[in-house]
């Protein structure tokens, strides 16, 4: 189910909220769903602390070599250049349940982002 930082924000998530469900999705991310809003999204082996990719690498620009050789979870990180950690994750989570609780635009602009979206 991943690694101890991943088991440990989906603890503390049942803490902040008993309305937060965790949904899997391809190549070991989750998406978190708060009642019937969109929260975020994080992966299951995840460092405590997120960081930026800084080294450049010639074989990203070939995309045969990356479909062939390459971990498609790694490669999503990459063009994303950042793999997030179990703070980030945390502190982002805070803070949108708060604002889900505290603003109903917002949650009802969560909840429209993710409504026609087909989960695999």
């Amino acid at each position: 189910m991943g690694n101890y930082f991943f088991k440990r924000l989906v603890n503390d998530c049942k803490k902040i909220s008993p309305y937060i469900r965790f949904k899997r999705i391809k190549h070991g991310f989750y998406r978190i769903y708060w009642r019937n809003a969109y929260l975020h999204e994080c992966y299951k082996w995840m460092p405590i602390v997120g960081y930026d990719f800084e080294d450049y690498d010639p074989r990203f620009e070939s995309r045969s070599y990356y479909e062939e050789y390459e971990d498609n979870a790694d490669l999503t990180m990459k063009i994303k250049n950042f793999r997030e950690g179990y703070f980030d994750a945390l502190n982002t989570i805070k803070r949108r349940v708060y604002l889900m609780r505290n603003q109903r635009e917002f949650y009802e602009r969560s909840k429209r982002a993710y409504k026609q979206v087909r989960i695999k």
